[in-house]
């Protein structure tokens, strides 16, 4: 898709950050390659997060103290909404999705997709209990909602505005990703995937244990709300 027709589609890239002055800089310069149409949520990073992101010219929001991913995706996209855009791209600032792919995502929308995930290919660089734990929880959402994504986790993902009302989550933490598929699947919105370059930066960052089982304990409601 070329670059003149991405500037006549009314879509803001929303980037979740928490301190990541080290790297949300360059991600920043590759989606300008795109968009100038970028909003940063810090999420109450102690360094120059917001700093960064500002230099570059993102619209920054900033969290006082830190809310959790789901909550600082969600202040993005309602932010973007009320600015006027169709469509959201989102992606996250620790520099594991690269900017490249916007295209390719906004190129599924225009397709007539409610909403595109992207997927990485988990044999590559993933640790071993992460890539278990992904695949099962995608089995287990798929048998509860009817829905397969091959990449759980991936926070890599695109959706217009008027799927955003049938999909907007609860999950203030890393439940997000996975609530979005249940109520996709749930909603029986009309979704594919695309492949998504692998960047696996910081094997300790992300999903923990903790966090896994919280989102197993969340499931259940998400099949009645």
């Amino acid at each position: 898709m070329q670059k003149s027709k991405l500037k006549n589609q009314k879509f803001y890239v929303i980037i979740p950050a928490f301190n990541e002055e080290e790297r949300i800089g360059e991600i920043l310069s590759g989606v300008k390659n795109f968009t100038k149409n970028i909003i940063v949520v810090d999420d109450g990073s102690r360094d120059g997060t917001s700093r960064i992101a500002k230099k570059y010219g993102a619209l920054t929001l900033r969290h006082r103290i830190n809310l959790g991913k789901g909550a600082t995706v969600k202040t993005g996209v309602e932010m973007a909404f009320s600015l006027g855009a169709e469509t959201v791209v989102l992606m996250d600032g620790d520099g594991q999705h690269d900017p490249k792919h916007i295209p390719h995502f906004l190129e599924k929308i225009n397709e007539g997709y409610d909403i595109v995930f992207g997927s990485r290919n988990l044999s590559f660089g993933v640790p071993l209990v992460r890539f278990l734990g992904n695949k099962f929880g995608s089995v287990l959402i798929s048998l509860l909602f009817g829905i397969y994504r091959s990449d759980l986790l991936c926070g890599f993902m695109a959706f217009t505005k008027k799927t955003y009302s049938k999909i907007k989550w609860d999950s203030s933490r890393y439940g997000v990703e996975t609530e979005i598929v249940a109520r996709t699947g749930k909603n029986k919105l009309k979704y594919t995937e695309i492949p998504i370059e692998t960047i696996y930066i910081d094997k300790y960052k992300g999903v923990t244990i903790l966090d896994a089982i919280g989102i197993l304990f969340n499931i259940p409601r998400w099949l009645i709300l």
